[in-house]
């Protein structure tokens, strides 16, 4: 979708303005960002953003911690997890309790929908162990319904500088019958925002509505080459960690 298309896409969906979700940050933060939970979150209410996603790798503690301090401050910080699976890398949104890694895509988008909780394929596509392939992602969309997910990630800044990587996922997407969305996979409290998804609404009931009629829009900045090597730098000091 060209940025042209994006646009207008976002001018058809409603004359209103429309709300912007970044429903891929990782508030645990690592040992070299200097992005402690408490940085996290001031960066987070101070943001122009309506829905967080709060999606550390393989855990929910910190956000169960922060999604109630933002409650407080009448911010809806979502209570998330990014889901090592055997077949890539899985965000679930709306979770009451921790998901389990280490089992099939299918089955783990069927743990986060018996939740009550959102499934969104997390940088599918990508020549890396985390990531989805075309072969999974399209045989899930034409398997049992609990377990397909409800969206691919269109837009992360980690992975639009690659030619071509967002026509492709979306060009998947709309072959499967899935919603697309962005996110920044934030680990840095200064990345936060740099991915989102625009959403007719303001809620993350309003979301999870615009998600299952694929009227959402993924919108961004890719990072540059320097700022690559910085996160994986920042990245680096997670490993280990989950």
């Amino acid at each position: 979708m060209t940025a042209d298309r994006v646009r207008l896409t976002v001018a058809m969906m409603s004359a209103t303005a429309l709300g912007r979700a970044d429903l891929h940050v990782h508030p645990a933060g690592n040992r070299t960002s200097g992005g402690s939970s408490s940085v996290f979150l001031a960066v987070l209410l101070a943001a122009r953003l309506d829905v967080v996603g709060l999606t550390d790798h393989n855990r929910i503690d910190v956000a169960v911690e922060l999604a109630a301090r933002g409650a407080d401050a009448g911010r809806a910080l979502v209570i998330g997890e990014e889901i090592t699976t055997r077949e890539g890398h899985l965000i679930g949104l709306g979770l009451r309790a921790l998901v389990a890694p280490g089992g099939s895509l299918g089955d783990t988008v069927a743990e986060i929908h018996a939740q009550g909780g959102i499934a969104i394929v997390a940088h599918p596509l990508l020549p890396m162990l985390g990531s989805a392939s075309p072969r999974v992602i399209e045989a899930l969309a034409q398997g049992r319904p609990d377990r397909r997910p409800d969206a691919l990630e269109a837009f992360n800044p980690r992975a639009a500088w690659l030619p071509g990587y967002r026509r492709r996922v979306e060009k998947l997407a709309a072959g499967a019958g899935y919603a697309i969305v962005g996110g920044s996979d934030a680990h840095q409290p200064v990345t936060v925002g740099r991915g989102v998804t625009r959403f007719r609404g303001r809620t993350f009931a309003d979301l999870a509505a615009a998600i299952a009629t694929r009227e959402t829009v993924a919108q961004g900045r890719a990072y540059g080459f320097r700022d690559l090597l910085s996160a994986a730098r920042h990245r680096a000091g997670t490993e280990g960690r989950g």
